[in-house]
């Protein structure tokens, strides 16, 4: 299941879980070893409890985000670049981030591996070309 529909597929069930709300419901589809890497905050997250705990920062810090995905690129069998938008409010309603969403996902065996976020599309497909890439 490493190919690169695979990997898209997995994105997409991630993503539409993670809108609905239900990311816990899709963890089997994220390694435990699952590293992830978040420019707006400077953290990385690792591992299911990393996850768990990232969304749990993520709402305590915005009182409501909007996270669009444009474009879908995949880079090889095991990598995808995702291009999107990312609004987010405080809790007072005021939008205190209104950005482009830049991600490099790596996957293996089906699951989500890592995650990186990144300023450009073009400095996440430079890094995914990289060889041996991996969002560590």
């Amino acid at each position: 299941m490493g190919g690169s529909r695979s990997s898209r597929a997995v994105f997409g069930r991630l993503w539409e879980a993670y809108g609905h709300g239900r990311l816990d419901d899709a963890l089997h589809l994220i390694d435990p070893d699952c590293t992830l890497r978040v420019s707006v905050t400077d953290r990385i997250y690792r591992g299911h409890d990393g996850v768990r705990a990232g969304m749990v920062e993520f709402h305590k810090a915005w009182k409501s985000a909007t996270l669009t995905s444009d474009e879908i690129i995949e880079v090889d069998s095991q990598t995808i670049v995702v291009t999107g938008h990312v609004t987010a409010f405080d809790h007072s309603g005021m939008r205190i981030y209104d950005a482009p969403l830049v991600w490099m996902a790596v996957f293996s065996d089906g699951r989500l591996l890592g995650v990186t976020s990144y300023s450009s599309r073009a400095e996440a497909l430079a890094a995914a070309a990289e060889p041996h890439s991996q969002a560590e």
